[in-house]
């Protein structure tokens, strides 16, 4: 059948036609309600990344109809996935990818789930012991997610980092000790006051130039550097000092998960649970006939701008 669906380029944000069959097997036909921006999706439409078809990994839908061997969810169900593309009024998945939101959930916004997903895989890999002392660099939304689901009981600080004082009061909310504003203050020295030395484990978070050379400098040696944030233009980074100080560095993406449909689910249950809080994080929302408007805000971070959403 042919549906609508948002076509991204460099500079261009149109609705066009895709096809989409029936579904078969372990396949489930999803209704979109809404998708996430997520910033690969922002770099399509920047010419950052290769565009030119239809995008979105972060739906949220009703079950339209399920395949003969799906089990797990039925037709009329609220869902959220995997998969996609999910800028489209229809799209399909593997029944491994949907996992029931609860019935008495109105705001299906704040149910996306994969970059859910993407943090537990990065508190995961990260391997976060008990006494350590971590940095955040970036608390947009990822980062904030992060801090959500950082394992704070066992943690002897936690520091935000960003240019915008707006998100780290919302990092201060979700239990940050500290945050420091790298635009107003010395970061590192900030840090070295506040732990006596530097931390064991600094995750980055915001994907900007640069922002890799602060976060070398605020680890200690033989501390883990955890690159979360996608730098989606190669860039130089300081190996020697890497090697010198004895990082161990980590390259968290989801390829790294060894089983990021268990992320998935397992991002689902701490959703449940009230570990994720995305209501004070989704601050945009567009009806995907705006979908031009949703990338220029999205790629322009306008002012009070976190997280955007298209709905349908």
């Amino acid at each position: 059948m042919k549906v609508q669906a948002i076509i991204l380029s460099k500079g261009v944000a149109e609705i066009g036609e895709i096809n989409v069959d029936s579904p078969s097997g372990d396949e489930v036909l999803i209704e979109t309600r809404a998708c996430g921006i997520c910033m690969g999706d922002v770099y399509a439409f920047q010419g950052k990344l290769p565009g030119g078809r239809a995008m979105g990994h972060e739906g949220v839908g009703i079950v339209a109809e399920v395949g003969e061997k799906v089990e797990n969810v039925n037709c009329g169900e609220k869902v959220t996935t995997l998969g996609g593309p999910a800028f489209a009024q229809l799209y399909k998945t593997s029944c491994r990818n949907v996992a029931k939101v609860p019935d008495d959930v109105e705001d299906l916004a704040c149910w996306i789930s994969e970059p859910l997903a993407c943090v537990v895989n990065g508190i995961r890999g990260s391997e976060i012991q008990i006494g350590d002392s971590v940095g955040v660099i970036g608390c947009g939304y990822m980062g904030v997610l992060l801090i959500q689901a950082m394992p704070k009981g066992i943690m002897s600080n936690l520091i935000a980092v960003d240019i915008r004082n707006e998100p780290l009061n919302l990092a201060r909310r979700f239990g940050a000790g500290f945050a420091f504003n790298s635009k107003e203050v010395n970061v590192v020295t900030e840090v070295f006051d506040v732990l006596n030395g530097r931390a064991d484990v600094v995750i980055e978070a915001s994907g900007a130039p640069g922002t890799l050379y602060l976060a070398t400098e605020m680890v200690r040696d033989g501390g883990k550097l955890v690159i979360f944030g996608r730098h989606v233009i190669d860039e130089r980074v300081p190996t020697e000092k890497w090697h010198t100080k004895g990082l161990r560095v980590l390259n968290i993406a989801p390829a790294f998960s060894a089983n990021f449909n268990e992320d998935f689910h397992d991002s689902v249950k701490l959703l449940r649970k009230g570990i994720f809080d995305q209501r004070p994080l989704i601050t945009h929302r567009f009806s995907y006939r705006d979908a031009e408007t949703a990338f220029k805000v999205a790629s322009e971070k306008t002012a009070g701008y976190i997280k955007g959403v298209i709905t349908f």
